[in-house]
């Protein structure tokens, strides 16, 4: 606004390179070159349309809102499709999607936080200079402060998970490794079911947590050779509603509770804990089914052997409609004929 493209691409490319080449960690040159021509590009994109509605640099904020509105938004949207985009291509993955679970969540803060706040520093500095713009550096790093703050608690919150998960494997060692599969095969349904991503991600954190409720089952239960007796298995049926319980004491995954909750209901109504039947189940609880009960013919229990991928699927077919929504199972047979994903062998 206040310098014209031109020279903001320029303090950008400077910037980047003075900022990747202090850091520690390596960053490859092709990486470093990226991210310069994507400021340039995001830059003369953000400052074209910025002056194509009648922006202009002037201390009336009045007469900018219209124009740093349409600069904000033109700025955010090239940017951070143009980092989709690229992991994209690197990840084979959709870029919409990537960006559903990368940026979305951003919105707000940028549109609505850090656009109104860079224009009143360019006002501020057509009144005053260099000495204004100095007043709003505190407020603008307490800004970049709590947005660095809220990414981390989101990794807090996934590492967090990941220890839970450790002590469900801790507990059942004949799983282990059970639930990342889980998680890793219901996310991979999810999308291809194209859910949004904020159900993805409350289906990622019930993968991982879908067993949690093993932790109050007794040991010679889990690891039993033989057929459960009435009390064995009453026992055993009760670990959603424990798991369930558990997760409910955390507030970032009550979105996983009834995945938890509601992962061994039956399509028909003959499952457990409540005996739900069909669409009542929730979709992210039928698609964990799924998963979870592919994942248990795919692997060693102690009181068979692994199936193999075709009498897995084979089962999966015959439970079509009876304990499996045919919808979820169409989806994951899907994927996996089409090869998108490794599957174990």
């Amino acid at each position: 606004m206040v310098f014209g493209p031109v020279v903001a691409a320029i303090i950008s490319t400077l910037s980047t390179l003075a900022t990747s080449l202090s850091t520690r960690r390596r960053i490859d040159p092709h990486k470093i070159l990226f991210n310069v021509c994507l400021f340039i590009v995001t830059i003369s994109g953000a400052g074209y349309v910025f002056g194509l509605v009648g922006g202009r640099a002037t201390p009336n904020i009045s007469e900018l809102v219209l124009p740093m509105a349409a600069c904000g938004i033109t700025y955010f949207t090239i940017n951070t499709f143009g980092v989709s985009g690229i992991v994209a291509l690197a990840q084979r993955e959709n870029a919409w999607r990537i960006w559903q679970r990368t940026y979305l969540w951003t919105t707000i803060t940028h549109l609505v936080g850090f656009v109104p706040l860079g224009a009143i520093i360019a006002v501020i500095f057509t009144h005053i200079g260099i000495p204004g713009v100095g007043l709003f550096l505190v407020p603008l790093m307490l800004a970049r402060y709590s947005f660095q703050l809220y990414t981390d608690m989101r990794k807090v919150h996934f590492d967090t998970v990941r220890a839970l998960t450790s002590a469900i494997d801790a507990s059942d060692p004949y799983t282990r490794g059970h639930s990342e599969r889980v998680t890793y095969y219901s996310v991979a349904i999810a999308r291809a079911m194209r859910l949004s991503e904020g159900r993805v991600q409350a289906i990622e954190y019930a993968g991982f947590l879908h067993d949690m409720g093993k932790v109050g089952v007794h040991h010679d239960i889990l690891t039993k050779p033989g057929s459960l007796t009435d009390d064995e298995w009453k026992e055993m049926r009760a670990h959603p509603e424990i798991g369930a319980r558990i997760v409910s004491d955390l507030d970032f995954l009550k979105g996983a509770r009834d995945v938890v909750l509601y992962h061994h209901e039956r399509f028909d109504g003959k499952g457990y804990p409540e005996g739900l039947a069909g669409e009542a189940i929730p979709l992210e609880a039928r698609i964990a089914k799924v998963a979870d009960a592919f994942d248990a013919m795919m692997s060693d229990r102690p009181y068979r052997a692994a199936l193999g991928i075709e009498k897995a699927v084979n089962e999966l077919q015959v439970g079509k409609g009876s304990e499996f929504d045919p919808d979820v199972v169409d989806a994951f047979v899907g994927l996996l004929e089409s090869k998108q994903f490794e599957f174990p062998e």
